[in-house]
């Protein structure tokens, strides 16, 4: 029995750890807090039924690249990082030259999921910026975990200077991606693979939900992951960053070096599953009965193992009528060369999460603006009042403005 039990934690841990920790993460808080899952998949359910999308305006995103090094090797170059947002900027517009290599049967399904992402122009504090942060580190690697039987995510350590990573910027107005050495998993000296990335999805779902005229709010726990603000973000492994990364290789995977393993972690982020539903097949549970809570994604026993089998075909009689396994998809565990497309149920997904749980983050155009910056610094305007402290609702000729931190401007319009 122990045997047993070990290779199942084995087998567990080697297909968790050559992908991203999204499903390790999950499975080990589904534990403490399983109505998760329910919760979940209500959410997913009402969002791709009901698809509160306010709009299909582009969504520009701004990003802040943390790059925490303790090698020269570590240390990508500018030109690392631009190629990187090249690389979300064409697969999240459906502008990726593989493209044209998305299946027929899929073509009715696929979709732009017109979301942008730009390298911040300005800094939390409306300094400009390249949207790059260099942080040198006595550490040699971030693991993701300190011990493989633990609840806890070690590898947040990198999102804080205290524990010699680099702090966040404003996660509610940024999206903060972390490049470190993560470190290879290991069972009593056993080499269980290598970790390329995870994201945190949403934790404040269901305050967000609350906000819109519909039935629609889940129990989603807000301790199932994490509800610090500090940790909100995307963690990528250094070697898995960009397609021109000259230390693609060492992590001696070949598949993963076209930049992809971001694409797929913004879709965490951004509230996606992987597309098989994290199912783990040899441990007993039956993959064709899980599913990623999107309809037209078609069911999978497993996740597709690094191998681009465009005959694989998993469960039968799904209600897409028995399509195949939609392996170029990016929320799989596909190679990069082959993942091309998010179908619209994901795009729908996405953009509402966007809208309702990281609304901060939209931005009208491709950078930010520094007057809304210098603003900001002034707090949260709480008062407008006029000459005699009554409260006005529109610009009279003289007003004051209170703020939450104690700042107050004297405002006069020339009318």
């Amino acid at each position: 029995m122990r045997l047993l039990f070990l290779i199942l934690f084995l087998n567990s841990f080697y297909l968790i750890s050559q992908g991203c920790a999204y499903d390790f993460i999950i499975k080990k808080k589904v534990k403490k807090n399983p109505e998760y899952k329910i919760a979940y998949q209500k959410l997913y359910n009402e969002v791709v039924e009901n698809g509160f999308l306010s709009s299909q305006e582009t969504y520009y995103i701004p990003v802040v690249f943390h790059i925490v090094y303790n090698q020269d090797s570590q240390n990508l170059p500018d030109s690392v990082i631009e190629s990187q947002i090249d690389i979300l900027n064409e697969d999240f517009r459906r502008l990726n030259t593989n493209a044209s290599e998305t299946r027929d049967e899929f073509l009715d399904v696929v979709g732009d999921p017109n979301i942008e992402f730009f390298l911040a122009n300005i800094d939390p504090n409306g300094n400009p910026s390249n949207g790059i942060v260099r942080t040198y580190t006595d550490r040699t690697e971030f693991l993701l975990v300190d011990d493989i039987f633990s609840n806890e995510i070690a590898l947040d350590e990198v999102k804080f200077s205290e524990t010699d990573g680099s702090d966040a910027w404003d996660t509610n107005k940024y999206l903060n991606i972390w490049i470190c050495n993560i470190g290879v998993l290991d069972l009593f000296g056993f080499d269980l693979g290598q970790v390329f990335g995870y994201a945190y999805p949403p934790t404040d779902v269901d305050d967000a939900l609350a906000n819109i005229d519909a039935d629609i709010v889940p129990d989603w726990p807000v301790d199932m992951l994490s509800s610090d603000e500090d940790v909100q973000g995307v963690v990528l492994h250094y070697t898995a960053v960009g397609r021109n990364n000259s230390v693609a290789n060492n992590d001696g995977m070949t598949e993963n070096n076209l930049g992809r393993a971001a694409v797929h972690e913004v879709g965490h982020y951004l509230g996606l599953r992987h597309i098989w539903g994290d199912a783990v097949a040899f441990s007993g549970e039956d993959g064709c009965s899980v599913d990623d809570g999107i309809e037209d994604t078609p069911k999978a026993m497993d996740q597709a193992g690094y191998v681009c089998d465009f005959n694989k075909n998993t469960c039968e009689d799904d209600q897409l009528n028995d399509l195949p396994d939609m392996v170029e998809n990016y929320m799989d565990y596909s190679p990069g060369a082959c993942q091309n497309a998010f179908t619209n149920g994901q795009i729908n997904v996405m953009r509402t999460i966007l809208e309702i749980s990281r609304p901060g983050l939209i931005n009208g155009g491709s950078s930010l603006q520094l007057n809304s910056f210098k603003i900001n610094q002034e707090g949260n305007l709480i008062h407008k009042v006029d000459i005699l402290g009554r409260e006005v609702s529109s610009d009279n000729s003289f007003y004051i403005e209170i703020f939450d931190n104690g700042n107050v401007n004297k405002k006069y319009t020339i009318r």
